[in-house]
């Protein structure tokens, strides 16, 4: 029920956060800065409680790990292999957001044409393959392989085996572990990565057909590493330029098949200004069967699917 108590906080919270993009700006003017910048980094070196911080841009992920190190403390480790990790998610298990049905929507029909083997690149638990599962039907000879940090895997070998009837689920070691699979699927990991989805695909014998990737920051033109305060750890985050990306992925013989934006998730890295990421993307790509012969990838007609 709607009522005038309802709408007084709604109008207060609308305030306070007109009040917080106001003195968000007036700590950026230059005179300020010298004092608030200061005191954002240390801010930044304490446990995010909501959401997550952003701090630096860099050019190289070593220089965004370094400083990582720099801000690390016991409380807040340089490294996302960390026991909280494993329990940071388990509410994506048995449900799935909005932002994940594009994925869906294409995982399910790779699989109706015949894919059988899916590498999920920083899969986490097997997030993806336990939520898609509650609308896809899977066939009975899938294989589903994740690839994620050692805490993380360990963990989720345990969940597997109380959750995977089927036994469909599997963990590998290595990013290489989907080296003549099907699809290569990556859902909000590959800006945690220390390499880049292109050089992946060049270190496979047999690349995958498919390569799928969503919730990932793109800038429309610059690529350059921040760092990110997720509560648990201080980590490298790797924003790619979109146009790159997709020049990449075409140089290696795959065509884009569809691209979706993320408009509820944007980046920002305060007293950075021109980094904004203004939208989180997904793409869709298929390797062309002529690539290995030596011939050029030919463009297929994208399907429009809506992020909801």
């Amino acid at each position: 029920m709607v009522t005038d108590e309802n709408l007084g906080g709604g109008r207060r919270l609308h305030l306070r956060r007109i009040l917080a993009l106001m003195a968000r700006g007036a700590a950026e003017l230059p005179v300020v800065r010298r004092v608030s910048a200061p005191l954002y980094r240390n801010y930044f070196k304490k446990p995010c409680r909501r959401g997550n911080l952003y701090f630096g841009v860099y050019n190289t992920y070593e220089d965004a790990l370094e400083q990582a190190r720099e801000l690390s403390s016991a409380q807040l480790p340089s490294t996302y292999d960390v026991e909280g990790a494993t329990t940071k998610y388990m509410d994506q298990i048995e449900s799935l957001r909005p932002c994940d049905y594009p994925a869906m929507f294409w995982v399910d029909r790779i699989l109706r044409d015949g894919g059988r083997k899916v590498f999920d690149l920083g899969g986490h638990l097997g997030l993806a393959y336990y939520s898609y599962h509650r609308y896809i039907t899977y066939p009975a000879d899938l294989v589903w392989r994740v690839h994620d940090l050692p805490r993380v895997m360990a963990a989720g070998k345990t969940l597997a085996g109380e959750l995977d009837q089927a036994g469909s689920l599997q963990f590998s070691e290595t990013p290489t572990g989907g080296d003549g699979f099907d699809l290569l699927i990556s859902s909000g990991a590959l800006q945690y990565l220390e390499y880049r989805l292109p050089d992946l695909i060049d270190r496979l014998d047999r690349p995958p057909r498919h390569v799928l990737f969503n919730l990932t920051p793109l800038h429309p033109d610059k690529s350059f590493f921040t760092l990110q305060n997720l509560g648990i750890a201080i980590c490298p985050y790797r924003v790619e330029s979109l146009a790159r990306l997709i020049d990449d992925m075409k140089a290696r013989g795959y065509s884009l098949r569809d691209h979706w934006r993320l408009d509820e998730r944007q980046l920002r890295i305060p007293f950075e200004p021109g980094y904004e990421v203004r939208s989180y993307h997904g793409c869709y790509f298929e390797r062309s069967t002529s690539f290995a012969q030596g011939k050029a990838p030919q463009e297929t007609a994208a399907v429009a699917v809506s992020s909801a």
